[in-house]
């Protein structure tokens, strides 16, 4: 019966002085904590890619936030609107000012690749 306390007391002052515990909640790593963790620490991202860790002590639980490359967006944005085709629009209303008014179509393109409203739509700035 002594040697069951003593086991118990032992492995109470292995866990008070750190041991195998995983952050201040005093709780053993999992096996999945462990792997995430090393995962993690070796991932190496490109930069349209980042990851947030709502909760630090839940590394099982994250968003995985994807941005597009401005550079290839814009490239094809430009590709797209030097090449316009007015038959088969992805866009009516600018196809039509595109047929009509190939000027004020050239400026409704510079205005929203520098940021700005056509008409009531807002483009976030895409030229540098």
């Amino acid at each position: 019966m002594i040697k069951l306390f003593s086991l118990k007391q032992q492995k109470k002052d292995e866990e008070s002085a750190g041991g195998t515990r995983a952050g201040a909640g005093g709780k053993k790593a999992s096996a999945a904590q462990l792997r995430i963790q090393k995962d993690i620490n070796e991932l190496n991202l490109p930069k349209t890619c980042e990851i947030v860790f709502p909760d630090q002590d839940d590394l099982l639980n994250f968003k995985l936030i994807i941005s597009p490359d401005e550079l290839v967006l814009c490239g094809l944005c430009v590709s797209l609107l030097q090449e316009p085709n007015p038959e088969d629009p992805l866009n009516k209303e600018a196809a039509e000012v595109l047929q009509t008014n190939r000027r004020l179509f050239e400026q409704n393109v510079q205005r929203s690749l520098r940021g700005g409203y056509v008409g009531a739509t807002y483009f976030e700035r895409c030229l540098k």
